[in-house]
């Protein structure tokens, strides 16, 4: 019932590929149409929703300097290779399950005792959420290129969703694409978040670009006057959880909890806000089928995650100030070397971060607020109730929050004619 702006448009739709894939692997026998059936939709996105204004160029120039900063260790090596694969070897992990699940969705029929079957084993049979991961498997029909080659592009793309959101939630307050287009960019690319890209971390690069959209979404769905424009946020929530797995809800109940509050204070009725709210939960509902479906063979198996003694390939738990996005080591898992200097840059964001989120609240900027609540939350309940190894890949997730508001607050007084004060704190 609306058109969406093209950042927004482009998150939701690789959520839509997300969910798509996600059903169609439920069953071996369905497997192998996850990519035909992506392609189908988005045949029919491009009969309907072709754009009829004139594009805004900030958007995928903000996407491609991220993805190339994201890209560029790789690049820049000269050859071909994991980024942090001596450090983490999920990446063997993951293309394994993507192997199997573009053909045989879950099932591990068929397969002899060997590596292979047993790492499906305990991952992909003990229902471990694939929303991050059957995009890719859908690039690799697509473009009939080895996973493997793709491993590290498709790293580097997650990283220019993450800008799109960012740049969905800034442009609307900040006025000027030029400037929401450069916090976004330094945004997306906050230390412990770039880190763990080189982990092949695409769990939290994904969910680092699905929550801004979700909340950059939420005006979309209460402001339009068809019910349908629920459904993207609907989707992005869904793919979130896809990502997550059902545990994901964390992130989500503040900012749906918010969303249905400023329906009620609509006050346009009761059946307006019914209807709503009707139909995002069927949306919703139907794009979770697989999170349920995994969740009752996963949720039972990651008790471990809430131990304490949990470290996975941390020497420790995180220092929570990493958060921030400033902490200027080669390795997260250590401290920087001039730690009081680190510390004052830090202070820079946090004070600008929270004086930005004061801002928000006052002008009613809710799809900011409901982004700071939705990690804020979910951070603080991941950290405090699971292991530090989990708390480390929740502190990754919402690391662009704080620099997102620092330069958001930034490009807004730059807008305001205080461009002095906006230099300082970009500057820093």
């Amino acid at each position: 019932g609306k058109r969406l702006r093209a950042p927004l448009l482009v998150t939701t739709g690789f959520a839509l590929i997300s969910v798509i894939g996600q059903l169609a692997t439920l069953g071996g026998a369905t497997a192998p149409l996850a990519t035909p059936a992506t392609v189908a939709v988005a045949i029919i996105g491009f009969g309907v929703g072709l754009p009829r204004r004139r594009p805004d160029w900030w958007p995928p120039l903000a996407a491609t300097t991220t993805y190339a900063a994201y890209a560029s260790p790789a690049a820049a090596s000269g050859q071909a290779t994991f980024a942090g694969y001596i450090k983490l070897d999920d990446t063997a992990t993951y293309l394994a399950m993507i192997d199997r699940t573009m053909m045989h969705g879950r099932s591990l029929a068929g397969l002899a005792p060997s590596t292979y079957e047993a790492t499906l084993a305990t991952t992909l049979a003990y229902g471990y959420p694939l929303g991050s991961l059957v995009p890719l498997g859908s690039a690799h029909d697509l473009l009939r290129a080895d996973t493997a080659w793709l491993w590290q592009p498709y790293v580097a793309f997650l990283g220019a969703l993450v800008v799109l959101a960012l740049y969905a939630l800034a442009r609307p307050v900040v006025g000027s694409a030029p400037l929401a287009a450069l916090a976004a960019v330094a945004a997306a690319q906050p230390a412990l978040l770039f880190g763990y890209s080189l982990w092949g971390g695409i769990k939290e690069l994904t969910a680092a670009a699905l929550i801004p959209a979700a909340a950059a979404a939420v005006p979309v769905a209460l402001r339009t006057a068809s019910a349908r424009a629920v459904i993207p946020l609907a989707v992005l929530c869904g793919a979130l959880l896809g990502v997550m797995s059902l545990g994901g809800a964390i992130w989500l109940l503040p900012l749906l909890v918010g969303a249905l509050t400023l329906l009620l204070l609509q006050r346009r009725g009761l059946q307006y806000a019914t209807r709503r709210a009707a139909l995002f939960v069927v949306a919703l509902g139907v794009c979770a089928i697989p999170s349920i479906a995994a969740a009752i063979e996963w949720l039972p198996r990651s008790k471990g995650f809430t131990s304490e003694s949990e470290l996975g390939n941390l020497r420790g738990p995180l220092n929570w100030l990493q958060i921030f996005g400033i902490w200027p080591v080669g390795d997260f898992r250590f401290s920087p070397n001039d730690l009081a200097l680190t510390h004052i840059l830090i202070a820079v964001v946090a004070t600008a971060a929270i004086a930005a989120f004061a801002w928000a609240l006052w002008a009613r900027r809710w799809e900011i607020v409901l982004y700071v609540l939705a990690v804020a939350v979910g951070t603080v309940a991941i950290v405090t109730g699971g292991s530090p190894w989990v708390g480390a890949k929740a502190y990754a997730t919402a690391s662009p929050a704080p620099a997102f508001l620092a330069l958001t607050a930034a490009a807004a007084l730059a807008v305001r004619s205080r461009s002095i004060d906006a230099s300082l704190i970009a500057g820093v």
